[in-house]
């Protein structure tokens, strides 16, 4: 095989495995042929190649094709590695304790937050526990993540979210949601007020490496039957400063 051959198909493959990354639902066959221009023979040859190696997931039941378990893997261990030697277990429970409220740290994965550290001093069955996921539109760690992608990134992620209605209180039309990123932005914190769950208000702070790029976020939720959203945004100077903190330790010299 020259190598020709082999630079077609590596790209053809990153093509497809991007394509199936920045969309949020399954893709058919022929929607991947029509999205990437590929003639059927080639899709179904480059297909074939990622199941083989676990980048793509083929689900028989309606012959749809997503992101395989390999890719999710490579994504969680990048940020892993990253983030465990520089953001501690302690520096959540540090924030717990000073807060009294629930902490959890966030890294955004294609369109959705994955929670990959928790300290939780006040369980809600509902919440999402490490390793799990929740959308963008609607939590305050999430709403940090739009709030400092470019332009591009939210034109890709506003053109496949669902934006789903979780509470009478979210948000789920694009202008209303941008309408509040330059506060973000402004504040260094955002607000989730009982936009995914009706009884859960959260806040969130993203941390930054050295050329000022968001790498996660820390959020501080709370059960409403245990503190208010008042009381909750008190605490913003406490998150704010270990975020900062943080951020130091990836090489951010001063705050955003």
């Amino acid at each position: 095989m020259s190598r020709e051959i082999q630079s077609s198909i590596v790209q053809k493959s990153v093509a497809v495995v991007n394509l199936l990354a920045d969309h949020k639902g399954r893709l058919s066959q022929t929607e991947i042929a029509n999205a990437t221009g590929f003639n059927k023979s080639s899709t179904h040859r480059i297909l074939s190649i990622l199941i083989g190696q676990d980048l793509v997931e083929f689900d028989e039941r309606d012959r749809t094709y997503s992101t395989g378990p390999l890719l999710i893997s490579w994504a969680r261990a990048a940020w892993e590695k990253m983030d465990l030697s520089l953001v501690q277990d302690q520096d959540l429970r540090d924030l717990a304790v000073e807060t009294g409220m629930n902490v959890a740290l966030g890294v955004r994965i294609e369109h959705t937050v994955t929670f990959i550290r928790t300290n939780i001093p006040h369980p809600y069955r509902l919440a999402v526990k490490a390793g799990g996921q929740s959308e963008l539109h609607n939590t305050a760690v999430g709403k940090v993540f739009l709030a400092h992608m470019t332009e591009e990134e939210r034109d890709a992620y506003f053109k496949v979210a669902e934006l789903e209605k979780f509470t009478e209180t979210t948000l789920t039309n694009r202008q209303d949601i941008e309408a509040g990123l330059e506060a973000i932005r402004t504040q260094r914190f955002a607000i989730s007020d009982r936009e995914e769950f009706y009884q859960v208000v959260g806040i969130a702070a993203p941390i930054f490496d050295h050329d000022g790029r968001i790498l996660a976020a820390i959020s501080l939720w709370i059960p409403l039957r245990v503190a208010s959203l008042d009381r909750l945004l008190a605490f913003s100077p406490a998150l704010l400063a270990k975020t900062t903190e943080i951020s130091a330790r990836f090489g951010q010299l001063a705050a955003r």
